[in-house]
């Protein structure tokens, strides 16, 4: 048994070791107090574990009612909302697949009394395929919906006519099966480790570059969209919002602020999650692990928040979600 004076948390885990027992790795971060360590652990699986397991049933009710909403409760099925549907897919399948396989492990560990940085987790190949589909799914389904954003605020008139829904269709099958494949090889190891993690990498890096400067040049080109359209209905007689193509341009705009929100609320998660990973790469020392805890319940509260903001942010969104709870 552990020392109690090492650690009041930790009373009747078992005895930690220098090394893990999967694979022989070390359990704790060099540098970092291994006391500490033990606490931050012990903490992070007894009361976030309960927490995850709430946020991960409610990603999976809200997200799968946005889906059905979109598909089939009434909204008129837009490329944007299509686009939409692509990314929520990724939080459905975050609470509905990453959520249960994170938390067999954790339930495994209160039970056994084991508490350690390096978790089995990442040997489970389900664990591995699940986490890097919503992982690689969320960046590229936010790079194509900045793109699509832009496009439709920025080229109203052209993507009115020249973007139709199978483009929409196209691109989301075109992310899925990217992301698909890089897991593919991830798992069955058809490609050296070193050259599949610098895809990975690459993949993440140029996606979310990408959509930082699209979703900048959006809301730009939004703000002075906005102000031209003031002065237009300002000096225009009464009636004109009620104009199809007004309304049509009102549903677009209103659209682009609702995923600005989501991407903004994934981007200030992803660049500190960055950070860590490039500082633990740079100086040798795992930091990351000690991220690990945290990056769960953060991503399992973002999936289960999106929904609500579509819900706040969208007034198609809220009215077919009021349609599919009057079983209309």
């Amino acid at each position: 048994m552990t020392n109690k004076s090492d650690s009041f948390l930790v009373a009747g885990i078992s005895n930690y070791t220098a090394e893990n027992h999967l694979g022989g790795r070390s359990c704790f971060v060099p540098e970092v107090s291994q006391t500490f360590q033990r606490d931050y652990f012990y903490f992070t699986s007894v009361v976030f574990t309960p927490v995850i397991t709430l946020l991960g049933i409610w990603s999976v009710l809200s997200n799968g009612s946005i889906l059905i909403a979109i598909l089939k409760g009434g909204i008129r099925i837009r490329p944007g909302f299509l686009l939409l549907c692509s990314l929520t897919l990724t939080d459905f399948l975050w609470g509905g697949l990453v959520t249960p396989v994170y938390l067999k492990f954790r339930f495994k560990e209160i039970v056994n009394s084991y508490f350690c940085a390096n978790r089995g987790d990442w040997q489970d190949p389900l664990m591995v395929a699940s986490f890097f589909l919503c992982l690689f799914g969320t960046v590229g389904s936010l790079a194509v919906i900045s793109l699509d954003r832009y496009l439709a605020i920025a080229q109203a008139m052209w993507y009115k006519v020249s973007v139709k829904l199978w483009h929409a269709c196209f691109v989301c099958i075109g992310v899925w099966l990217l992301s698909s494949s890089i897991i593919a090889a991830k798992i069955t190891r058809f490609v050296p480790r070193d050259a599949i993690e610098a895809v990975e990498a690459g993949y993440v890096i140029i996606c979310s570059c990408f959509t930082i400067i699209a979703q900048v040049l959006t809301l730009y080109v939004l703000h002075k969209h906005n102000k031209s359209v003031a002065q237009l209905n300002a000096g225009t007689t009464p009636g004109v919002e009620n104009n199809p193509a007004c309304i049509t341009a009102a549903i677009e705009r209103k659209l682009t602020v609702t995923t600005s929100w989501v991407v903004g609320e994934l981007v200030l998660i992803l660049i500190p999650c960055a950070i860590v990973v490039i500082i633990s790469k740079v100086t040798n020392i795992p930091f990351s692990m000690l991220m690990e805890p945290l990056f769960f319940p953060i991503s399992s509260l973002v999936s289960s928040v999106n929904p609500i903001l579509y819900h706040q942010k969208n007034p198609q969104l809220r009215q077919g979600m009021s349609n599919l709870l009057k079983c209309q």
